[in-house]
């Protein structure tokens, strides 16, 4: 099934974090179908190069690569994307580790909180303020099942998916987003 983008409300460029791989890919190739541009975000350089080749040539698109380590601090892609009419966010990269939570370093435990939540807090600020003095626009924050039923030697990880899950900005417009609860 295929998924259609207003490209006049959404367009001309979305940002996917997470687009190497998985469900990120996914929302590449379908969001470029839909004649977006995608600016594609995530660790692995070379497999984001081949995804926006495909986006490319498959589409008409164009695409640009930001390899980035969304765990780390200070990560945002403020000047990769700076000069980009950006109209549609999707928050999708994160990650699971499963094992015993005391078998887990506390830094290991907190790249993975970084990733799952501190990543989507710092995307919803800064490209919703850009969505808003835009006017039109939207974020979309990706979550997983684990973080509504828990799964067993992951309870870090489902509990940060659940930050994504209840986040007052998990998938809105810009409209709404300047709007009082």
């Amino acid at each position: 099934m295929r998924a259609q983008i207003d490209k006049r409300r959404f367009g001309p460029w979305a940002v996917i974090t997470g687009a190497s791989s998985g469900i990120g890919k996914e929302f590449a190739r379908q969001i470029s179908a839909s004649g977006v541009h995608v600016a594609l975000v995530a660790r692995r350089e070379l497999l984001l190069r081949t995804v926006g080749a495909e986006c490319t040539q498959a589409s008409g698109v164009q695409h640009r690569v930001i390899p980035l380590d969304l765990s780390e601090p200070d990560f945002l892609p403020v000047n990769a994307t700076r000069d980009l009419d950006v109209g549609l966010v999707v928050s999708n990269a994160g990650t699971g580790n499963p094992g015993r939570f005391l078998d887990k370093g506390r830094e290991e435990l907190m790249e993975l909180l970084r990733l799952n939540t501190g990543a989507h807090l710092d995307i919803a600020r800064h490209f919703g303020e850009r969505l808003v003095r835009r006017g039109s626009g939207g974020l979309l924050f990706v979550g997983a099942m684990g973080a509504d039923k828990g799964i067993p030697f992951m309870a870090n990880e489902a509990g940060a998916k659940a930050y994504v899950r209840s986040h007052p900005c998990r998938s809105m417009t810009s409209s709404s987003l300047t709007e009082s609860t």
